[in-house]
């Protein structure tokens, strides 16, 4: 039985290693399922976490059959010529794969897996054409996203079927497409992957998507990756973080959003905690670094680049304004939210500003340029514990009070349920305890004190 093409294991491997959430570093998955049926080779693995990776390829010449047989196969195998890998069974569990590699035969003995229900071939909903940039926006999204879930599901990637929108947040930055069509008009939750930027997927062209009831299927050329959606679990409304109006806007020139990107790695105080920079929106924009050890200080001045409105000063983590340039966002805004919108061809980014004490004054300290004062360092609570108390006159953000206020409301609700219960079990247990009380005073038998 012909298992695949050298070129097909490797390109699965590298596809299957990005599929593990969680910010995968190597695989860690078990076996690979090879099917031939009615001229069609599928070849199917699944990570632990419940995402599957399917390749279809025509085999026209190739009896149906099934084969399960170890990942590590796909490493072994893997290269980049199209010579086929076949298996030789020697019995149900036992076989042994072969292939050519530089004018030299090759084998290697494995353990086959009988395969059982666990194996079936996955249900593919029914899929429908796309834009192409949704494999963008799934992985932009999918790297702004968590690595741990706490009061929201951050870890995942949200697409909302009727808005159209692909986002994903840390809470500190989020990430928004917009502009998308989508074939159904659920909210969905799924997890973030890193597999979508991989080369055989973004080379592949011909972008299709479907929702089955378990999961998101996202398919391009002959691949199709089933993400496992996530029932019940909450998410942000990204959208509604990004202020409506904006005070002050900077232009970026695309020359000085390039050289921008290329210098923020290599200016002073990389090495600091958030990596900040100051971005300074004035009569001219420019953003500087400085080592807090060193005192050394660097400025880039954007020199084809405008701001419009009162000057600002703000602190960023340099790795974050670098990922809304890398998305093309040219325009940038400043509001008196502590939060930093940048806007590009359909896709938003929004990033928490730092503490003001980050930002470094231009040399010779002069500047007129307001400081952004940030609430906090994040978009967005995650987690349950309470954090310290708002400085007074600072205005309340209306997503946290408003999904405190749901928090509140629904424990309140639930405390109720459970006290009317209480006090129903309590009338019950009394009634009981009366009726059985009656009984023993007739037979002379009450509770020495006289009371039941």
């Amino acid at each position: 039985m012909t298992l695949f093409t050298r070129a097909v294991a490797r390109d699965v491997r590298a596809v299957l290693t990005r599929c593990a959430s969680g910010r995968p570093r190597g695989p860690a998955h078990h076996v690979v399922v090879v099917r031939a049926c009615g001229g069609v080779r599928t070849v199917t693995a699944t990570t632990p976490g419940g995402v599957m990776v399917v390749h279809t390829t025509p085999a026209p010449d190739e009896p149906d059959g099934v084969a399960v047989v170890p990942a590590a196969v796909l490493a072994d195998a893997g290269g980049a010529a199209d010579t086929a890998v076949v298996l030789d069974r020697v019995s149900n569990g036992r076989g042994t794969v072969r292939w050519e590699a530089g004018g030299a035969a090759r084998a290697l003995p494995v353990a086959l897996i009988v395969p059982g229900r666990q194996h079936d071939a996955p249900v593919v909903p029914e899929l429908t054409p796309v834009a192409d940039r949704l494999l963008a926006a799934l992985d932009a999204c999918g790297r702004a996203a968590a690595r741990d879930d706490g009061r929201y599901a951050l870890s995942r990637v949200q697409l909302r079927g009727r808005a159209g929108t692909v986002a994903g947040t840390d809470g500190r930055l989020a990430v928004l497409f917009t502009g998308l069509t989508f074939p159904f008009d659920d909210d969905v939750l799924v997890p973030a992957v890193a597999a979508f930027a991989s080369k055989p997927l973004a080379r592949a062209g011909g972008v299709r998507v479907g929702l089955g009831p378990a999961h998101l299927v996202v398919a391009a050329g002959p691949w199709a990756v089933f993400l496992p959606v996530a029932r019940g679990a909450r998410y942000p409304d990204v959208a509604g973080v990004v202020p409506r109006h904006a005070a002050t806007t900077v232009a970026l020139d695309p020359a000085d959003a390039a050289g921008l990107l290329a210098a923020l790695p290599d200016l002073p105080g990389a090495t600091d905690e958030h990596r900040p920079v100051t971005l300074d929106a004035g009569p001219t924009v420019e953003v500087r670094g400085r080592d807090v050890g060193t005192g050394a200080a660097r400025a880039v001045v954007l020199e084809r680049s405008a701001a419009a409105g009162p000057p600002v000063r703000v602190a960023l983590d340099r790795r974050l304004l670098a990922r809304a340039l890398a998305l093309r966002c040219r325009v940038l805004k400043f509001g008196p939210a502590p939060l930093v919108v940048a806007e590009g061809d359909g896709v938003t980014v929004v990033v928490a500003a730092l503490d003001p004490d980050r930002t470094v004054p231009p040399a010779g300290g002069a500047g007129p340029a307001a400081t952004v004062n940030p609430e906090r360092s994040a978009l967005m609570k995650t987690t349950d514990v309470p954090g310290p108390a708002a400085a007074r006159g600072d205005p309340p953000d209306p997503l946290v009070a408003a999904e405190e206020l749901r928090d509140a409301l629904a424990d309140a609700a639930a405390r109720a349920a459970r006290l009317v219960a209480a006090l129903r079990a309590g009338r019950r247990e009394k009634k009981v305890l009366a009726s059985v009380y009656a009984g023993l005073k007739q037979l002379n038998l009450g509770a020495p004190d006289g009371k039941p």
